[in-house]
């Protein structure tokens, strides 16, 4: 451990008196990052979310609605399907008029990342939702090969909810990949970003809200083009699915994305600059009680500390170096009021 410790030590000195290499290294690996994000979204939404091949052979195969732009996207195009002889009815159309759509529906949020979050951010997701456009599009050619197989599976074995767990699977770790490196998949996922940085808690909770109303809109849309019989009502059934998808959306994306994730770190020790050394390397406070053993009857120096989740491994190799016989107490704490401070996004 301590090997690769000082290897880590070494590499980061190496890279911070070489600026340029550090970022060409940070930036090849965030569009890296966001490539395979963009790529796993595309496969998710046209294997599972709206597999063509099987819906134009088999009517009784639903598309799910993917929350979102995406989602609101298939919102918009499930009310031009309404029009009567509408160009979406061409063959191939939806696939292409969904990639446009998701691309313009995304400059109004773009804007409000540029301006209320950071230009990087900005940049990043902007990059993220072309990339989705292009997969999207280049993925039709490949429906009669895996994408085919996979959706035929699925729908199988399991039908829409395997379809929906899957694909919710496939958009939460889409998302919670760009949040890794600070950007977003764009869409609601900004706004949805945006409000947790601003409250300083969880994003999962605020895209599944937004996501529902889009679902519920979907929902009526496609009900009203079977016109309100009998099988319209699946519509409302499948809506239920997609409710399904947007949960496991939320738990993948909370389970991953620590950045607001909060735990209280509390520490029993015998050093008592143990809080000094803490403070110098964890850019946070922390409160200092005396306490005494109940045991031994010993003086001791009770440390209670609030860290961010992805910081918490950083705490506790300083703790552990300082003092290895220190008591480490974590707690995870839902949410935290008052002055926390967090690195500010780019």
């Amino acid at each position: 451990m301590n090997k690769n410790n000082r290897l880590k030590a070494k590499i980061t000195n190496y890279l911070y008196d070489h600026e340029i290499l550090k970022k060409i290294l940070e930036n090849s690996w965030a569009f890296l990052v966001c490539s395979i994000s963009a790529l796993i979204f595309a496969i998710g939404f046209r294997v599972f979310l709206v597999p063509a091949p099987l819906i134009e052979s088999d009517p009784s195969v639903h598309r799910l609605v993917s929350g979102g732009i995406s989602g609101l996207s298939q919102t918009v195009i499930a009310g031009i399907e309404l029009i009567p002889n509408n160009f979406i009815e061409a063959k191939n159309s939806y696939d292409i008029f969904y990639s446009i759509l998701y691309f313009a529906l995304n400059v109004p949020v773009i804007i409000l990342a540029w301006v209320g979050i950071g230009k990087r951010f900005t940049i990043y997701t902007l990059i993220n939702v072309a990339e989705v456009s292009l997969f999207t599009t280049l993925l039709r050619y490949a429906d009669d090969g895996f994408i085919k197989t996979m959706a035929t599976f699925a729908q199988n074995n399991g039908g829409m909810l395997s379809r929906a767990v899957f694909a919710g699977v496939c958009t939460g770790l889409s998302s919670a990949l760009c949040y890794k490196i600070d950007c977003s998949a764009g869409g609601i996922d900004i706004i949805a970003y945006y409000i947790a940085l601003k409250k300083s808690t969880l994003v999962g909770k605020y895209g599944m809200a937004i996501n529902s109303g889009i679902m519920f809109v979907f929902a009526i849309l496609s009900a009203t083009k079977a016109g309100w019989g009998t099988d319209s009502w699946t519509h409302f059934a499948a809506a239920l699915y997609s409710l399904a998808y947007m949960f496991v959306v939320t738990v993948v994306v909370d389970a991953i994305n620590l950045r607001n994730k909060k735990v209280e770190v509390e520490i029993v020790t015998d050093i008592p600059d143990l809080a000094q050394l803490l403070i110098a390397n964890i850019p946070h406070g922390a409160t200092v009680q005396t306490g005494v053993g109940a045991f031994t009857g010993d003086e001791k120096k009770i440390i209670k500390m609030v860290v961010s989740s992805y910081e918490l491994n950083n705490t506790v190799r300083v703790i552990r170096e300082s003092d290895p016989k220190a008591f480490i107490k974590v707690s995870e704490l839902r949410q935290v009021y008052g002055r926390f401070f967090l690195p500010p996004i780019k």
